[in-house]
């Protein structure tokens, strides 16, 4: 597929229509070859706006390495089919990410059912009304649907929501003590194990509340740190950067900006093989890059070597430190 930048005087689609439609497309490259006029019809959909492409991606990651399972880890089974040139070439990272993350999945999620992934698991759901979660690693939701309210609680971890509009039902994210209000948006949330609440508005207007307290809004660009003891930091950022925060979808961890500690603590949010760096001093080192979530081995080994420094295995993961010690 050839990948264009959407023309700026056209009006930007949305990223759930995206995804909407880039499923449908997988679902029916599943059932079998695409006829030369459906795969003509796909590129020159896939041509107008190169997000269409890493959608369809994702959706052929889904349908080729988990379509049919249920349960997460343990039932994987191999693709059903193999993957034309085109696809591989324009989807190949994608699908790598997807098969060494170990879990990205779809599925309806039902009224107050409680969906869990576990570490190093990416899953997405989809709401009977029409919206989508994504979880990122180790993240708990569960949805309570009413008739005024589309109320999720997440309890644990991070995830990406992508709103179906529909303004006789509030759509809210509860994460301990911040509410988040949305109508037909995209955003994700992530509580941190200290409290801190987190927000970034990837299309649309949300609104961020915490406790009684005045509610905030947010519109695609803002991100917002809400800490546990109600200080509320926000920034305004290049919805490119937004997008790069979110990389985790396609088994990526975008480093920009981070220091070495801070990049060796997310890494562990996905693997059980930490990245130890003992000197304070190190671990305030600047990093940069995208990795795969899967390898902290290998970025430990480009980080080192980037910074004047060396790895050194331990029985669990690896730690980084000066030459010799030194």
């Amino acid at each position: 597929m050839r990948l264009t930048s959407t023309p700026p005087t056209e009006l930007r689609e949305s990223a759930a229509a995206i995804e909407a439609a880039a499923l449908a497309w997988a679902a029916k490259a599943d059932r079998g070859p695409l006829s030369a006029e459906d795969q003509a019809a796909l590129d020159a959909w896939a041509a107008v706006d190169a997000r269409r492409a890493g959608a369809y991606a994702r959706a052929l990651a889904a349908n080729a390495y988990l379509n049919r399972v249920s349960a997460l880890g343990a039932d994987y089974r191999p693709p059903r089919r193999t993957m034309g040139r085109r696809a591989i070439m324009t989807g190949g990272g994608a699908l790598l990410a997807a098969s060494l993350v170990g879990a990205v999945g779809y599925g309806v999620l039902q009224h107050r059912e409680r969906i869990v992934t576990r570490l190093g698991d990416v899953r997405r759901v989809s709401l009977a009304e029409g919206s989508a979660i994504t979880l990122n690693t180790d993240t708990v939701v569960r949805p309570e649907l009413g008739r005024n309210e589309r109320r999720i609680l997440l309890s644990r971890g991070e995830a990406l929501f992508d709103v179906a509009k529909d303004p006789s039902r509030l759509f809210v994210v509860v994460a301990d003590a911040v509410r988040v209000r949305a109508v037909g948006t995209s955003f994700t949330v992530r509580l941190r194990d200290d409290g801190r609440v987190d927000v970034a508005v990837r299309e649309g207007v949300v609104e961020v509340r915490r406790g009684d307290g005045p509610a905030i809004r947010l519109q695609a660009g803002d991100r917002q740190s809400v800490a546990a003891d109600g200080a509320v930091a926000t920034e305004r950022l290049a919805l490119e950067t937004i997008e790069r925060g979110m990389a985790w979808r396609e088994g990526r961890l975008d480093l920009t900006g981070l220091t070495l500690g801070q990049a060796a603590a997310e890494f562990g949010r996905y693997a059980d093989r930490p990245i130890l760096i003992d000197d304070p001093e190190v671990a305030r080192m600047k990093v940069a890059g995208v990795y795969n979530l899967s390898d902290p081995k290998g970025f430990a080994t480009a980080a080192a070597m980037s910074l004047g420094l060396e790895t050194t295995p331990t029985a669990t993961g690896v730690r980084i430190g000066r030459v010799g010690g030194r």
